[in-house]
């Protein structure tokens, strides 16, 4: 007698499960692989075709070295409570989706760790300079608090984001030994400026404000600098304010940042290039637009000391504020100093010049 399905009784065929369980077995891997979707999207922006010039995924590409440790140690807390509970998946669905996280934490790390990782030191010799970089936070910084770290590491040229001429005269009056000068107009607001203080040790160093025409092609919201002459001898600094990944202003950020080739690939010669970049390494536009420079940091091995925000603690916190190098100049030392009444913190880096 033919052999008939008792679907009745609920006993299928076996030939029919496959049928059923199908689609679960689909729905089942999708979902596990939302959490890799996820992971990617937070961790990896940068990778996914310019995804990280747009918000959130700026935000979160600066603060990667934080959250990829922060997905390292969910991943590892739900392997450990697997193999404490002794659970076997009922398929494989879960352990593909936490393998994918995995994956994307350790591409993540490849990034972040070796910038942990100091480079061959600089020879010995050659002209040292020491650069003082600090985001004035639209003149609020103190100024007291910052000529007392003036004085004690005595920077031969100290750069600051966000410090006008109202900002300038106030710390000038505390370093008379320095001379000082800004790049906008003795009335503009100090989140307008960069202030630029020199040691006498500098000599006789020049500035000249470079502020493009609105709409042309050179064009950023804040006026940069270039600095000439000098202890620089044929290295020209560049000291600019990028503008911020905030709404309204992010659209132009990445053209900004591709600006800085106009110092870092340069074939007239050696260059510096300080200030508040709001980017870090882990953003595609910073890289591209710093092709041929070195930053400091990373040099150094200190780039994943936050620089701001100067709230929280510096291993959460990103460098946005940096000294990049090129054709030459190589960075010695590099360390991040607090500073109060800014929402930065500074940057000092002594280098060797060729």
């Amino acid at each position: 007698m033919p052999h008939v399905p008792d679907l009745v009784a609920g006993h299928p065929d076996a030939e029919l499960e496959p049928r059923r369980s199908g689609p679960r077995r689909i729905l089942r891997v999708a979902g596990a692989l939302v959490p890799v979707v996820l992971a990617a999207l937070v961790l990896l922006p940068d990778l996914l075709g310019g995804l990280d010039h747009h918000l959130p995924f700026a935000v979160f590409a600066a603060l990667r070295p934080a959250l990829t440790v922060g997905v390292a140690v969910v991943v590892l807390a739900v392997v450990v409570v697997r193999l404490v509970r002794r659970r076997r998946p009922r398929g494989a669905a879960g352990t593909v989706g936490l393998v994918g996280v995995a994956l994307v934490v350790a591409v993540a790390a490849s990034f972040v760790v070796p910038r942990a990782v100091p480079g061959e030191a600089p020879p010995p010799g050659g002209t040292p300079l020491t650069v003082l970089e600090l985001n004035a936070f639209e003149g609020h910084a103190d100024v007291g608090a910052l000529a007392a770290v003036v004085r004690r590491e005595r920077p031969d040229i100290v750069v600051l984001p966000e410090a006008g001429e109202l900002f300038r005269s106030r710390i000038a009056a505390l370093l008379p030994d320095y001379r000082s000068w800004t790049n906008v107009p003795p009335r503009a607001a100090d989140v307008r400026g960069i202030t630029v203080l020199t040691a006498p040790r500098a000599g006789d160093v020049t500035a000249r404000t470079i502020s493009d025409a609105p709409g042309s092609p050179t064009d950023t919201r804040y006026p940069w600098a270039e600095l000439t002459g000098g202890i620089l001898g044929p290295v020209h600094l560049g000291a600019v304010h990028v503008v911020s990944i905030v709404p309204g202003w992010i659209s132009y950020w990445p053209e900004e940042l591709e600006l800085l080739s106009r110092w870092c690939s340069r074939a007239e010669g050696p260059a510096l290039v300080v200030g508040d970049f709001n980017a870090t390494p882990d953003h595609s536009a910073f890289r591209s637009g710093t092709q041929g420079c070195t930053d400091a940091a990373t040099a150094r091995g200190a780039s994943l000391t936050g620089t701001w925000f100067s709230g929280v603690p510096r291993a959460l916190g990103a460098q946005i504020d940096h000294v990049l190098a090129s054709g030459g100049p190589q960075a010695r030392d590099v360390s991040v100093i607090d500073v109060p009444g800014s929402d930065h913190r500074a940057l000092l880096v002594r280098l060797r010049l060729t």
